[in-house]
């Protein structure tokens, strides 16, 4: 059932930026470090909003921040990997985020990097994607980034989770 216009209007009134974050923070994602590198510069920066679209053929979107330095070079080089991040790395979630200890961001050279056709590659994350992107839409503050996933691994590390502004890692639900 679709609600009408006022009603809808009143709705979102109610829904504001920050009583929508504050509730976002309820819930539970995985935290990844979008990288890329190519003609527009190297580039990372710290997601918690990336989802399979497709297995057959294998594709995801990411959720990337307009505003963000690495949101133009992801676009205009057209690639870029995901890094799912391995409950250990919290270190690098922050520095990717820009809370850092040290201050600096998007500095490569505070974790171990491999090159994949020219992607970087974190090592030891929990899984690794590495993506030609497809289509690229812009919503509000952010854009949609989907990919076609060109290769993919997965490691044996419990990965990083996100919630409540805090990290954690999975437990077992009995």
């Amino acid at each position: 059932m679709v609600a009408n216009a006022q009603t809808l209007q009143q709705s979102i009134q109610r829904s504001t930026a920050q009583t929508f974050t504050d509730a976002m923070s309820r819930a539970v994602s995985g935290v990844s470090i979008v990288t890329t590198d190519g003609p527009n510069g190297q580039f990372g920066l710290t997601v918690s909003s990336m989802t399979s679209v497709s297995a057959s053929p294998p594709m995801l979107l990411v959720c990337v921040n307009r505003s963000s330095v690495a949101h133009d070079a992801i676009r205009d080089n057209e690639r870029f990997a995901i890094n799912v991040l391995a409950a250990e790395q919290r270190d690098i979630a922050n520095q990717f985020a820009g809370r850092s200890d040290n201050g600096g961001r998007y500095l490569f050279d505070q974790a171990t990097w491999d090159s994949s056709n020219a992607l970087p590659r974190l090592r030891n994350a929990a899984a690794y994607f590495e993506c030609s992107l497809v289509s690229a839409m812009t919503f509000g503050s952010h854009s949609i980034f989907v990919a076609q996933v060109m290769d993919s691994d997965a490691g044996d590390d419990t990965p990083l989770l996100y919630t409540g502004r805090n990290y954690g890692r999975p437990v077992e639900l009995n």
